[in-house]
């Protein structure tokens, strides 16, 4: 376990969201009962937020059941692979 605790100068984001945090209501209800996804994020509902990459491939397989789009599924197999080509477990989200 690391000791120290550092401040963040800054944060690069993608140029387009990953998915909505008001209109996938079913993917975030699958991310948090999966993994924990509100836990992660602050009393206004932002913060940073990681996933692991099984429980995004988990929630692609369900694209239908969880109502998702085809971009909203395309942009997140984008975050898989970019995570994958960093050797993460898990893909980090910015949530503002």
């Amino acid at each position: 376990m690391s000791e120290n605790a550092y401040y963040i100068i800054e944060i690069k984001k993608a140029d387009r969201p990953s998915f909505n945090l008001w209109y996938d209501e079913k993917l975030k209800d699958f991310i948090n009962k999966e993994y924990g996804f509100y836990s992660q994020l602050n009393s206004y509902d932002t913060g940073i937020v990681e996933i692991p990459i099984k429980t995004l491939k988990k929630a692609i397989k369900k694209a239908a059941e969880l109502d998702l789009d085809e971009d909203t599924v395309n942009q997140l197999k984008k975050d898989i692979a970019t995570a994958k080509s960093s050797k993460d477990e898990y893909v980090t989200y910015y949530c503002c």
